[in-house]
């Protein structure tokens, strides 16, 4: 395996994209930390050991955790868990400033806020719990000290913390959320899609058949529906292989493209069978459009020894007044194609 794939291979597992993000907000959070309670801690005189814990909070937990994620078979498990840790230390430190009012209520904010962004309502309760329960373990051994002034060296040390971390994290959530949206749009896209001839299935024409009907009350016009078949289909099957069945689907497909506007639907309802949806169009010119289609065909042939030429069968509907529903419009569509069938099969039925 070559060192793309296995690269490849790394990010595909779970949580590896969550953790990298999660290293970059972590590295900056404790950043922007550190200098707030830094400076609480000084107005304290609490002693170096603690300033030296809060430096290896600052500036060494992030690549710890990770690479303690990273490296990790649940990286999503393992992340949860740092994050978990991360509003622990934050419970810690808020007691180590005897609760001083700025700084104290702007890391509590963001730490679960982070929780409630990465892991739900779940995270943020474990989140918030834990940093409750260090929290109080922690102040109740100092003596529940209260520093409630806040000096403007503490306020101007926290600003950034409330800017900078805010701004990052408002264009992570949007980045999150665009991706989101460009997934979701293919997702849709291919639940309305036929996969293999990339033009609209059933449920998609069904949802435009409706809507035209629904704007015909309001804006009448004529529109018309081309219900096609393709004649004696079974034999490409039976005679060359579903392979072959397949690339005259395809072909077919394209000529559909070609031969209708923009603003028509070609469609396949499933096996050989398609449908075009033609808004504001007159039932003489849906038969200029099935005369364009038909010819467009007629010289499709395929094998060499046993030929099959391919002819089709289409009927067309023009939309009634009295038609309520996308599944009355597509049965009188296939009624004409059935009539066209009837009268021999490779001819327009329109009515």
């Amino acid at each position: 395996m070559s060192g793309s794939d296995n690269i490849n291979k790394k990010e595909r597992i779970p949580g590896r994209r969550f953790v990298r993000r999660m290293y970059l907000m972590r590295i900056l959070g404790t950043l922007l930390c550190f200098f707030p309670i830094l400076s609480v801690l000084l107005e304290l005189h609490r002693p170096m050991w603690l300033l030296m814990l809060l430096a290896v909070n600052a500036f060494i937990w992030p690549t710890l955790a990770f690479l303690r994620a990273r490296h990790s078979p649940v990286p999503l498990h393992i992340e949860h868990q740092n994050l978990v840790f991360d509003a622990a230390v934050g419970g810690f430190w808020i007691a180590l400033m005897a609760c001083s009012p700025l700084p104290s209520v702007v890391i509590a904010t963001i730490l679960l806020s982070d929780r409630l962004s990465a892991g739900g309502i779940k995270l943020l309760r474990t989140g918030a719990l834990t940093m409750a329960l260090v929290f109080l373990l922690s102040w109740l051994a100092l003596g529940l000290p209260v520093s409630p002034e806040v000096t403007q060296r503490t306020m101007y040390a926290t600003l950034p913390l409330i800017a900078v971390y805010m701004l990052a994290l408002s264009a992570l959530t949007n980045g999150i959320a665009s991706q989101l949206r460009v997934k979701s749009r293919k997702l849709e896209r291919i639940a309305m899609m036929d996969p293999l001839l990339d033009i609209a299935n059933r449920r998609l024409l069904e949802q435009r058949v409706q809507l035209e009907l629904t704007q015909l009350h309001t804006q009448p016009r004529q529109s018309s529906l081309m219900y096609i078949d393709i004649d004696n289909f079974k034999e490409v099957n039976d005679k060359f292989g579903h392979k072959a069945g397949d690339a005259l689907l395809v072909d077919i497909s394209r000529i559909l493209h070609v031969a209708t506007r923009n603003t028509d639907t070609p469609a396949r309802m499933g096996g050989d069978e398609f449908v075009i949806l033609l808004p504001d169009t007159p039932p003489e010119e849906a038969k200029n459009v099935a005369q364009r289609i038909m010819q467009a065909t007629a010289g499709m042939e395929l094998g060499q020894e046993q030929v099959f030429r391919c002819t089709l069968s289409i009927g067309i509907a023009s939309a009634l007044p009295e038609m309520g529903s996308a599944a009355a419009w597509l049965k009188s569509a296939d009624d004409a194609l059935y009539k066209a069938k009837r009268l021999g099969k490779n001819q327009i039925y329109a009515h």
